[in-house]
This record gives structure tokens, C-alpha cells and sequence, in this order.
């Protein structure tokens, strides 16, 4: 029995957090939601590897608009690593390729330093079990055939990698890191710098932005507990998913003719909530508070008296 009927489909659209167990891939999580739920538009934002665990924000109905935007946002994880071997995937579902003799007088101080060193802005390669695409094929499936290809490095960023625990093989890190950040490569190249390999053993997801695995619930809770309004109240509006970026309040006329690609004037503007700059996603709001839409700011939003009155300062990507 679904929570809706699947015949006379509801308008129901917001973000749900799932605390997605190790095993299933993402997609399964989908799959299984649409089944319990009866609601064929759902889909989430950011995939976790079928041996990772934990927040899986899910995006139901029109919400799915929003996936761009919430993949874009920073995360944090915590993960082991197993430090002797290194593997074809750099975590514990691959073949050891490498195996190493791991000291016994590894010191925490040593291994705070190290962590220390991978912290700040550096570039990255994508690893070959990856859906990177090249040339319009996914690398994983290059991998599965043993071929081997070069890829471009990405730019990251690891605000801060804290190590938690030290039982040898086994350490234990969080990491808060920008989005495209591979914990699998950060894992093995942990274990390059202390000459030892590592592969990446397991990986829960704590965060994604302002979201928390603390607000998550799992599938076992709505399948054996949930009924459809405890679906409805637990998904997240927009307002939610949107109210730590800045933005504008617009005139009241202003904000009931908001069309996607509408170049917005400065004329429209009532008043401004908080500091943005140029290229910043920004909610565009009612004169009543209620977010809009979502635009790119085309102009700093510092002085938005300033405006020449018939140059648009942004540009709406998606509206509710």
C-alpha cells in the first residue's frame, strides 16, 4: 500500500533527508521511496556509494528543480581508512593491488600533521571508478574493461580533516570538504604520505550544507511507522532548503510575474536581505517574505541604490 495513490497522483514537492544505509545504491533509495510513497517524481541530491551510509537528501515532486543547487553544496563525512593495502577502487569493494608494512610507532602527533597538510584549497584526480565522463562514456566503465585513461585534476577544498581514532590498521577521520571531493582518493592519499597505502573501509555522510544527518530519517521508521501526513510534514519547502542565502524582497506586482530566464530590474526591488555578489545564487522573495524563485545576482548587491533603474541586477535560474 502506497502513502498516495498512484491513479490520482497529489501535488506534494519538498526535500526529504534519508539516512541511507551501507548496501543499496542511491538510486534503490529512490526506487524504494517512489514504491512506498506512490510519487513517481522523486530523485536526490548527490549521489553515496552503495558501500557508504548515511544523509541522502531525496527531492520529491517539483522540488527536483532544486537538485543543481543542492549538489553544489559543501559536505562532511566520517570515514576509515585501512592503512597496508591499497586497492583497483581505493575502498574495501575493490582487489588489493598493493599491500605495505604499517609501523607500529605511528603517532597521533604524526598523523595530525599529515591531516593537517591535505587541509586548504588543492586539486584533485577524479579516481577511474568514477561517473566522471570522458568523451561521453562514465570512467567505470572504462575501468571495469582495465583501461586506463588521463584525467584533468579538479580544483577542491578540505576545510578541515580531523583525525578521531587510532586502531591500527584502521583510522578514523572527519572531513568537511567543497562539493566533487573524493573521500576514496583522499583515503589513498593519506596513506601515500605516510608510505604505508590505504584504501578507503568505511564512509558515513554527516552534512550536506546547512542539512544534518541528525534531521534524517530511515526507510525502516517510514515503512513500518509512517503514514502520509508524517510523509507531508517531514518535507522540506523550499524556505527550508533556501533560507541561509541572501536575496530581495520584490513589490508585490513584481513577484507574480516571475517567469524562468526573466531579467529582473532594480525598479522591483522592495527591499534587500543581505549582502550577495555578482554570480551569488540569491532568493528572490515576496513583499510577504515567501521565497519566489532563485536567481543569479548580476551585480553586488551592496548598494542596490545605486542601480541605473533600467539595468537588471539578476537573472531568475528556478521558480516555485
Amino acid at each position: 500500500m502506497s502513502f498516495f495513490d498512484p491513479e490520482n497522483p497529489v501535488k506534494v514537492s519538498g526535500m526529504l533527508l534519508v539516512d541511507k544505509p551501507a548496501g543499496p545504491t542511491s538510486h534503490d533509495i529512490v526506487h524504494r521511496v517512489r514504491k512506498l510513497t506512490g510519487i513517481d517524481k522523486v530523485g536526490h541530491g548527490g549521489t553515496l556509494d552503495p558501500m557508504a551510509s548515511g544523509l541522502l537528501p531525496l527531492l520529491v515532486g517539483e522540488a527536483t528543480k532544486m537538485s543543481s543547487f543542492i549538489l553544489a553544496d559543501d559536505k562532511s563525512y566520517e570515514f576509515d581508512l585501512t592503512l597496508g593495502a591499497t586497492t583497483d577502487t581505493d575502498d574495501s569493494t575493490g582487489v588489493v593491488v598493493s599491500t605495505h608494512s604499517v609501523p607500529e610507532d605511528l603517532s597521533s602527533v604524526r598523523l595530525r600533521t599529515v591531516a593537517r597538510d591535505f587541509e586548504g584549497e588543492r586539486f584533485q584526480q577524479p579516481p577511474m571508478y568514477s561517473a566522471v565522463k570522458q568523451q561521453g562514456v562514465p570512467l567505470y566503465k572504462l575501468a571495469r574493461k582495465g583501461v586506463t585513461v588521463p584525467r584533468e585534476p579538479r580544483r577542491i577544498e578540505i576545510y578541515s580533516l580531523e583525525l578521531i581514532a587510532v586502531e591500527p590498521p584502521v583510522l578514523t577521520f572527519r572531513v568537511h570538504c567543497s562539493k566533487g571531493t573524493y573521500i576514496r582518493v583522499l583515503a589513498r592519499e593519506i596513506g601515500e604520505a605516510l608510505s604505508t597505502g590505504a584504501h578507503l573501509s568505511r564512509l558515513r555522510r554527516l552534512s550536506v550544507g546547512t542539512f544534518s544527518l541528525a534531521e534524517a530519517t530511515t526507510l525502516a521508521v517510514m515503512e513500518k511507522e509512517w503514514a502520509a501526513p508524517d510523509f507531508i510534514r517531514n518535507l522540506l519547502g523550499p524556505d527550508r532548503v533556501f533560507d541561509t542565502l541572501p536575496g530581495v524582497r520584490l513589490l508585490g506586482e513584481a513577484s507574480t510575474r516571475l517567469l524562468k530566464g526573466a531579467l529582473l530590474p532594480a525598479t522591483a526591488i522592495f527591499r534587500r536581505e543581505g549582502l550577495f555578489h555578482m554570480k551569488d545564487m540569491i532568493r528572490i522573495l515576496g513583499q510577504d517574505g515567501k521565497i519566489r524563485a532563485i536567481a543569479e545576482a548580476l551585480r553586488e548587491g551592496e548598494n542596490l541604490g545605486d542601480f541605473p533603474l533600467g539595468i537588471p541586477f539578476a537573472k531568475v535560474s528556478l521558480v516555485f
